[in-house]
């Protein structure tokens, strides 16, 4: 896990292992590791566990409505450290190896977030 709090640009900047929560049928849930890496505007996912295998599915970092850590009820269940994002078309459950990493990975995500839709805001103005 190599967690670099920000780039060139002040842009945080992290990566590393998450788990990401598969939910095949109702019933049936399934963590499958990925290497993800938040850059710029967006997070990047992939479906292999190295860096090297590229399937990237970005998550637009613009389009994530809110980012916040699983509720204790649901934590108690086997959720310890898991954190969900929310997008308009999709909920994404993730998991650190520990309650730092879910930290660092929250704040940089949070702070990426805000940074995309204020340059969003600032773009869509200068158009006008």
């Amino acid at each position: 896990m190599k967690a670099t709090i920000v780039n060139q640009e002040g842009q945080p900047l992290i990566e590393g292992k998450l788990k990401e929560k598969q939910v095949r049928w109702k019933f049936i849930k399934r963590w499958k590791t990925r290497y993800f890496t938040l850059a710029g505007n967006q997070l990047l996912f992939r479906r292999g566990k190295s860096k090297d295998e590229l399937d990237d599915i970005p998550i637009e970092l613009s389009k994530v409505q809110s980012v916040k850590v699983v509720a204790k009820k649901r934590r108690d269940r086997g959720l310890p450290r898991a954190f969900e994002i929310f997008t308009d078309s999709k909920t994404y459950v993730l998991k650190a190896e520990d309650e730092k990493h879910t930290e660092e990975w929250l704040q940089c995500i949070n702070v990426a977030v805000a940074q995309a839709k204020e340059r969003e805001n600032r773009e869509a103005t200068t158009y006008l």
